[in-house]
């Protein structure tokens, strides 16, 4: 695994670095430009001009993709945070940045040694020599704003150590700014982006995780509550450390499995792929619904398949508890979604639902709600729907979730008069749910009412 040498921290340095990127995605894309146009002009069949300007399209994703990655993993923290987001929303993204984007889960850089010596020293007051038995100096696994190193403690406990790269919450807001122009330059060189303020509202969701993210010591509560909480069969959850954490140092048991793109390349049988599956699809509703508070973060990186095949779960940074009301709305209004949209009924009802969620002001009428905003919506709702018509459900048949569509008004969006405050962190999570299930191709019972608790 190549090692980063420096982190760069100030803003001139992450400036140049994103700078530079800027400057070679627009020369990349002007370039594309005119060879698109010198295509166009010299094509006889019509034919064969569409589908090279399909593959011609698809090649320059990719080679921005790529571009994006590299100046991503060199800028670390927050930009690896967007890029690990970005790569599950395929709304957001072209499938062939996303592909690129997705190796940001668990395949970044790490910094070299001596700046992990130094992050200990400050940290918990000692060497990593002397504060374990055995450390391996060379990261395992570098992530967003940490990396990870294995270890074995004085108690002989196989650790997972988690080291924060230095100066990691000085960079969030600068950032911020600079990732939201190479994002906005990036949706000039492909018709599949989203607008503007579609980025400007994930920022603003990021730089909120952000905060509590970059403090391990939440993390460790966070790993604790879950471990205790959590009565599912078949889901593990390290064990924190407490002697050996810190804000900006996580020790914890170590689990040893594989992430689940690396389990899927060995080709598992169907009865596998169910039993997985069914694993994600519990631990996310019993969260969502039992313990109403969910891990926020669901990317291929935060999963194993132990050697046993049971589930374990890691990176609890990310955490959003859920207020009763919401998980009432939200739980009631699911069965509507199918109806309205699967089955083309009970509209008013689906209208009310939106009502409570917030989506939609009070002073809007059913006869606005029918003729304007459910057709915007259909789509999406048609997709959200198919995996809850019964109480199974076979991803292998899930269809991608849709962007917006040519054929929309975008009139819905008018009418967007708020939501509860979790809702856009639950969509995510849910969202990434599903992703990760059709990725698997799992045949599931997906009757999640059975996590309701009664009250």
């Amino acid at each position: 695994m190549p090692t980063s040498k420096k982190v760069p921290t100030s803003t001139l340095s992450r400036s140049v670095i994103t700078g530079a990127a800027v400057t070679k995605i627009g020369l990349k894309h002007a370039g594309y430009k005119v060879r698109k146009a010198f295509s166009a002009k010299n094509a006889n069949d019509t034919n064969a001009q569409t589908k090279n300007t399909e593959q011609s399209q698809q090649q320059h994703e990719e080679q921005i993709g790529e571009l994006v990655f590299t100046v991503l993993s060199q800028l670390r923290g927050t930009a690896i945070k967007l890029s690990q987001l970005l790569s599950m929303e395929t709304d957001i993204l072209p499938e062939t940045i996303r592909n690129k984007l997705k190796s940001a889960c668990h395949e970044v850089p790490p910094i070299n040694r001596a700046l992990v010596r130094k992050q200990m020293v400050q940290e918990l007051g000692n060497t990593p020599k002397q504060l374990f038995k055995e450390f391996d100096s060379e990261a395992f696994s570098a992530a967003s704003i940490g990396q990870v190193h294995q270890a074995l403690s004085f108690n002989n406990e196989k650790l997972a150590v988690k080291v924060q790269y230095p100066g990691i919450g000085a960079t969030i807001d600068s950032d911020l700014k600079m990732l939201e122009k190479l994002f906005w330059l990036l949706a000039k060189t492909t018709k599949n982006m989203p607008k503007k303020q579609v980025f400007t509202l994930v920022l603003a969701e990021i730089k909120n995780r952000l905060s509590e993210e970059i403090n391990y010591k939440n993390e460790a509560r966070n790993l604790n509550w879950f471990g205790q909480e959590m009565k599912l069969n078949g889901i593990v959850i390290p064990k924190v450390n407490q002697q050996l954490s810190t804000t900006r140092i996580l020790s914890m048991e170590m689990l040893n499995g594989q992430h689940l793109d690396k389990w899927l390349d060995n080709k598992p049988n169907q009865l596998q792929r169910n039993a997985l599956g069914q694993k994600l699809f519990d631990f996310f509703w019993y969260s969502a619904l039992t313990l109403k508070k969910i891990h926020a973060d669901p990317h291929p990186g935060n999963f194993l398949v132990l050697g046993d095949e049971q589930l374990g779960v890691l990176d609890f940074g990310c955490v959003r508890s859920l207020s009763d009301d919401f998980v009432d709305s939200f739980t009631a209004m699911m069965p509507k979604i199918v109806d309205s949209y699967i089955f083309n009924k009970n509209k008013k009802a689906l209208f009310t639902s939106y009502q409570a969620l917030k989506f939609i002001d009070h002073s809007v009428d059913f006869n606005t709600f029918e003729s304007k905003i459910f057709p915007d919506l259909q789509y999406y709702g048609q997709w959200l729907g198919q995996a809850y018509v019964s109480k199974t459900f076979d991803f292998t048949t899930k269809t991608p979730c849709p962007g917006k569509p040519d054929n929309v008004s975008g009139d819905a969006v008018k009418f967007l008069s708020g939501m509860y405050s979790e809702q856009p962190c639950f969509d995510r999570a849910h969202l990434g749910l599903m992703n990760l299930l059709t990725q698997i191709g799992a045949n599931i019972v997906t009757d999640y009412s059975k996590f309701i608790t009664a009250k």
